[in-house]
């Protein structure tokens, strides 16, 4: 099973609806997972945004590595945590693409995949 197929399978069982798009990005073409979210916590709380999952770069080595880039649509280029990297169009959509990587977090995680990596988008968007 493909990376991107996995992080689908997982996000499924969380009660998310995902599905696989591809479209040029910060990373270069790329498969990216997307799927309807609402904000938990921050500055966007109880928003709906869209949020796209990077399934290339460090994701290939998934669980064990888990994706760096996130994308959001609509853009929000007023991040206050760091630097986004561009707006980029794909799945006729524009999407700001965040380099969010878990680091630490992750490597602390004792069962690695969707539900960790969702408390790790969590933290992002308390600090965005």
């Amino acid at each position: 099973m493909g990376v991107d197929h996995q992080i689908c399978f997982e996000l499924a069982g969380l009660g998310y609806s995902p599905k696989v798009v591809e479209g040029d990005t910060a990373a270069g073409r790329q498969k990216v997972v997307i799927f309807p979210y609402r904000v938990p916590v921050g500055r966007f709380r109880d928003q709906e945004r869209n949020i796209g999952i990077s399934t290339q770069c460090e994701a290939v080595g998934y669980p064990e590595l888990p994706p760096h880039w996130i994308f959001i649509h609509p853009p929000i280029t007023d991040t206050q945590d760091g630097p986004n990297h561009g707006v980029f169009n794909f799945d006729g959509r524009d999407w700001v693409a965040l380099s969010r990587p878990p680091g630490v977090f992750w490597d602390n995680v004792k069962h690695k995949g969707m539900k960790a990596y969702l408390e790790h988008l969590s933290k992002v968007w308390a600090r965005i």
